[in-house]
């Protein structure tokens, strides 16, 4: 094939109404342009500003330029009868589509090459897959000038990188990518096939040693995790030795100071390790607060595995973030090892619908056709090269931008629709290894999601462990309401049910099982009948749900988005007409339950494990739909340790969910963790508010232990000099942003981000609390802050968080505006990061239900719950933002608060207070940043 690689700049987006100014194209020779074409082509309008900013391209430029019909033309000659080949090839081709059209040409051939689908498939974990990202993971220097030649140039050697990874492939992967293309481009599966051909040339259909096929799938080998057991028994002589042999470890001339060059022992580390074997070896909990620097997974991994070792009894850690889970395997456990000599078994552990399933896999890859949309088709093709590379096997290791939570959902590990031995697939399967990896592990680092699904299947998820160690423990009141309460979402119900069946009956997941009954010599008697007859049941739950919803959502007020469900609503007559059409569906649905009874009886007899597999799975899918609608149904019963309310996301077209949250989660973590196992160690940087732990202990349900003598609480403080190293500024002349409207707040905040951003060169993180006022605060600096050579990143505006996070990194003359998920678990360490802002004090919303519910309780008991619950939530959250600026010893920031109640209210002493040796500078916004200026050692610009 011979390729010409195009890129062109216009005026917008819309084929129809904006002006292609730029085509540039070069015509490839493996790696090389050997041709180039170039026209700037004069717009029918004026060139918006903020495309010059991008391209470079003005108005003047263009004045004089060649019209498009005689530009055009031009180009079509230098394309001939070449593969048209461009990064978003969609885009471009029907731009030049449509202008050919308009002035009477045609563009030959609707088919051609897209680099960027191409890397989607070929790239499967990238967190993004714009060209200039795209082109660094490849290792091509990249142009930043956004021009048509330059971009083209970069999307053409792009094109040869991702040959290159593509011959590295496996034939069969190879031909089943080739397979799937022809199914949307001919081009395409060619481009596959060409690849194909030459690795067959080169080595034939020999699959690489690190991987394994069956049943047609390729897939990565389990790797090796047998430890070396030789040398364990003598580690430590007694049980009482833990905290002196950890100590050892880490002691200025112990073995890890021989491993890590350059360590340091940390004074703090030390502590906290002491108060982690103290824990272990007395059986105490214990609540450590240990600040950003100390070497907190160390501190708590080093004895845990020595008490393993010890006593042949598992320890389980546990983590909020996926991040940090992903710290502990990737980087601590490679030190550990070494520091064992490989005598320990660790282990990771996620919850089942993290890993892929790879039965599911295989059958989405025969299901595709013609009529399935094309990103399906390249999902799959996605998962097809990702299985050759993941280790395995979760969601983590798998880009959204490759395969998307629909799809994934269709192909993930699940109980209900798991058929066991009977499975092809069930040696290698990625959730059975992590499970028995898990068994044999001296430590298993999880998740609180699983760590409390555990909890609540009576410890049935995890293997069964001695001590608990829960890092990140902050979350664990916030992941307990969720995990001990529940939820439906109108829209999840009725996917679920299109799934089930849909075009009156005539496709679906029913459908094909009742093509399957019709055929099966062991199919019961008149399922036949059953499963036409759950179809149209289907059909008529899924209305009266949705009319369910309806009822429900009538209730949210206008401009509110969630609704409390008190026991005033159930004299309304809203309450009888839901009651009503919920008592409508009794029969049904257990007919549906009995349905689902003879489907998992039907499995057992199966001809084939292929139809086992298929009818488990249909099986699975009915019975969490049903269990949905029991969860709807279930919204009419009082319950009084619970709140319930209906919520709202969207407005034109309102997207309705029904939740329901235990009030207090503290006597369930109590009789389950606490009272069951008497070794429970809490720790992260941000417990104590004040220096004190009482939030806390009160929060989990910890004061039995206090009385009983048997938790141990202690603060070990960051090694870093805060008073040195960071800044705490609030300007006195900020307006108070509450009492303003987000638009009115924004016209203020944008024009002291923006003083702030030209101060500080970017480097800026400002974290909101209100989405709102961050769209309408984006919308007014970007043009100003593009003028003066800075780039914003706004959250849900800009991309996801990875993504922002990544470009935030690459680019130091940025200014990223991020909430709530950006308030922790960010690493932005040297001058990745110099000024923080935190726009208000976060405070959480006193409206929300579950918030709203925990203050009467308390006001029940004769307390504040300002005081008791409001201010120590959220001096926690706000400990969590400040620590995002210091990260090392050698980090220099500065923190700015637009929020005058931290110096004018009575409880500002209290987030103050709970700082590291931090005051606050006050005075005139002038004068601060005349101080910030100073103190980062900037020049005016």
């Amino acid at each position: 094939m011979t390729y010409v690689v195009v890129d062109i700049e216009t005026t917008g987006f819309d084929p129809t109404s904006d002006d292609i100014i730029e085509i540039g194209a070069v015509r490839m020779d493996g790696n090389q342009a050997v041709e180039t074409f170039h026209r700037l082509i004069r717009p029918s309008r004026s060139i918006p500003q903020e495309i010059t900013d991008l391209t470079g391209i003005s108005n003047d430029m263009v004045k004089t330029a060649p019209a498009l019909e005689d530009a055009l033309p031009e180009f079509l000659s230098f394309l001939g009868d070449s593969v048209m080949v461009a990064h978003n090839l969609q885009f471009d081709r029907s731009f030049i589509q449509q202008k050919c059209e308009s002035i009477g040409h045609t563009l030959l051939g609707a088919d051609g090459l897209c680099t960027l689908n191409l890397a989607r498939i070929l790239f499967p974990s990238l967190s993004n897959y714009r060209l200039e990202n795209v082109a660094r993971t490849l290792q091509i220097d990249v142009d930043e000038t956004h021009r048509g030649v330059a971009d083209a140039l970069l999307a053409g050697q792009v094109l040869y990188k991702l040959e290159q990874k593509a011959i590295r492939l496996p034939l069969l992967v190879l031909q089943n990518l080739s397979q799937l293309a022809s199914l949307y481009s001919s081009i395409t599966s060619d481009w596959f096939s060409q690849q194909a051909a030459h690795v067959l040339e080169q080595s034939g259909d020999t699959l690489p040693e690190p991987l394994d096929v069956r049943d047609g799938l390729v897939f990565a080998k389990e790797p090796e995790r047998t430890p070396k057991r030789n040398g364990r028994a003598g580690v430590l002589d007694h049980l009482e030795d833990l905290g002196r042999k950890a100590s050892e470890l880490l002691g200025p001339d112990g073995p890890m100071s021989r491993l890590l060059e350059g360590y340091e022992p940390r004074a703090g580390q030390m502590t906290m390790i002491e108060k982690v074997s103290e824990a272990l070896v007395h059986g105490k909990h214990a609540v450590i607060e240990a600040g950003t620097g100390t070497g907190k997974s160390m501190a708590y991994l080093i004895p845990a595995v020595l008490y393993a070792l010890a006593t042949d009894e598992k320890v389980v850690v546990s983590t909020h973030t996926i991040a940090l889970q992903d710290q502990i395997e990737q980087r601590d456990f490679p030190t550990l090892q070494r520091l064992f000599d490989g005598t320990i078994s660790l282990a990771v552990q996620k919850g089942r619908k993290n890993y892929v399933c790879l039965r599911k896999i295989k059958g989405e890859s025969t299901a595709q056709s013609f009529v399935t949309p094309m990103d399906e088709i390249q999902g799959v093709m996605s998962l097809l090269v990702w299985l050759t590379e993941t280790p395995d096997g979760t969601r983590d290791t798998l880009s959204t931008g490759a395969v998307g939570h629909a799809q994934w959902a269709r192909v993930q590990s699940e109980t209900d629709s798991c058929i066991n031995k009977r499975c092809p697939f069930f040696r290698p399967c990625y959730y059975f290894r992590a499970k028995g990896a898990a068994q044999l592990a001296d430590v298993v680092v999880t998740n609180h999601s699983l760590l409390l699904s555990d909890m609540k299947a009576d410890n049935r998820v995890l293997p069964k462990y001695d001590a608990l160690v829960i890092d990140e423990a902050h979350h664990l009141e916030e992941q307990a309401t969720k995990h001990l309460g529940s939820e439906v979402h109108a829209v999840q119900l009725a996917a679920f049910a299109n799934r089930l069946s849909r075009d009156r009956g005539k496709s679906g997941v029913l459908a094909d099982l009742r093509t399957r009954a019709a055929e099966s010599p062991t199919a019961p008697k008149r399922m036949v009948e059953r499963l036409d007859a759950a179809q149209e049941w289907i059909e008529e739950i899924q209305r009266t749900c949705d009319h369910a919803f309806n009822i429900l959502g009538g209730l949210v007020p206008q401009g509110k988005a969630e609704y409390r469900l008190t026991d005033a609503w159930r004299q309304t007559d809203e309450f009888r007409l839901f009651v009503q059409a919920m008592d409508e569906l009794a029969h049904p649905l257990k007919s549906l339950e009995e349905l689902q009874q003879s489907l998992q009886e039907w499995a057992k007899n199966a001809v084939s494990d292929d139809e086992a597999g298929r009818i488990v799975d249909a099986s699975g899918f009915l019975g969490t739909w049903i269990e949905s609608v029991r969860l709807l149904e279930s919204t009419s019963l009082e319950l009084p340790d619970f709140v319930t309310w209906i919520e709202r996301r969207g407005t034109s077209r309102p997207r309705w969910s029904v939740h329901r949250a235990p009030i207090d989660v503290s006597a369930a973590l109590r009789s389950a963790l606490f009272e069951r196992y008497d070794k429970v160690i809490l720790t992260s940087a941000t417990l104590s508010v004040k220096g004190n732990f009482d939030y806390v202990v009160a929060q989990l349900g910890l004061q039995e232990s206090v009385r009983d003598g048997k938790l141990i609480a202690t603060h070990v403080p960051s090694p870093f000099d805060y008073s040195a190293q960071a800044m705490l500024c609030v300007p006195n002349d900020v307006p108070e942003l509450a009492k303003m409207s987000p638009q009115e707040a924004a016209m203020w905040l944008g024009d002291s981000l923006y003083q702030l951003a030209v101060v500080s060169q970017g480097r800026i993180l400002a974290l909101f609390t209100s989405h709102q006022m961050l769209r309408e605060t984006a919308k007014l600096i970007r043009q100003p802050l593009r003028q003066h050579g800075l780039q914003l990143l706004a959250q849900e505006i800009d991309g996801g968080r990875t993504a922002m996070l990544e470009a935030f990194r690459n680019n130091p003359k940025s200014v990223l505006l991020g909430a709530q998920s950006f308030w922790e678990g960010i690493d932005l360490p040297g001058d990745q990061l110099t000024t923080l802002v935190i726009v208000r004090l976060p405070f959480a919303p006193p409206t929300h239900p579950v918030t709203e519910a925990r203050h009467e309780r308390i006001e029940q008991n004769g307390t504040s719950p300002f005081w008791a619950s409001s201010l120590p939530e959220a001096v926690v959250r706000f400990r969590q933002g400040f620590g995002r600026l210091i990260r090392t010893r050698q980090d220099k920031g500065v923190v700015v608060v637009y929020d005058k109640r931290l110096i004018t209210q009575r409880y500002g002493t209290t987030f103050v207070q709970s700082l590291p040796g931090v005051r606050p500078l006050v005075a005139p916004e002038r004068d601060v940043l005349s101080h910030i200026q100073t103190f980062l050692g900037q020049s005016a610009r």
